[in-house]
């Protein structure tokens, strides 16, 4: 039984951290390299973008990255730390008869509000805007509720652009903010 656990659990492990070096490390230091961006830089963006979120295009923007890269990287990195988050997710509920339990609650509550249980990945659209919410929230939530990963990773995504997007108009000066 010990033994299956740790399996499990690395089994886990290795997909997360398969996720992480492929889409937020290894794809946005390739398109550096073959832009001609500084891998220092490349990096200094995607650490921006893990403790800061979508915030961080000002750091993008600050070290001279063209928007349109910070964009992309960005985008790299937030559907890396999706992925990553979801098979971390995934080994707890394997691992968890507790957990395992609140996600059957949770399944069989959420089926009692038909449109929520057949919409309610759109709401993830929003999430990634809120302040205390934000990416890594979004993406929890959307695994309790059992929302469809695909439906959930698209929604979280467009609404990951759509608010860092907007940053980069405000650290372009494009728009102004009333603060």
């Amino acid at each position: 039984m010990f033994l299956t656990g740790v399996l499990i659990w690395l089994h886990q492990a290795v997909k997360a951290l398969a996720a992480l070096l492929i889409l937020v490390t290894l794809l946005p230091l390739v398109l550096g390299l073959v832009l001609g961006i500084p891998a220092a830089r490349v990096l200094g963006l995607i650490s921006s973008t893990i403790v800061l979120q979508a915030n961080a295009v000002f750091v993008g923007v600050g070290m001279g990255i063209h928007p349109a890269v910070v964009l992309l990287i960005m985008t790299l990195v937030e559907v890396g730390v999706v992925l990553a988050i979801y098979s971390i997710c995934d080994a707890f509920a394997l691992q968890s008869a507790r957990v395992r339990g609140m996600l059957e609650r949770t399944e069989e509550k959420i089926q009692k509000v038909p449109l929520l249980a057949r919409y309610g990945a759109v709401t993830l659209v929003v999430l990634p805007a809120m302040p205390i919410i934000g990416l890594y929230s979004s993406t929890v939530i959307s695994w309790i509720l059992g929302w469809n990963r695909m439906l959930s990773l698209i929604f979280i995504t467009i609404g990951w652009v759509a608010v860092t997007a907007f940053l980069l108009l405000v650290a372009l000066g494009f728009v102004q903010v009333l603060f």
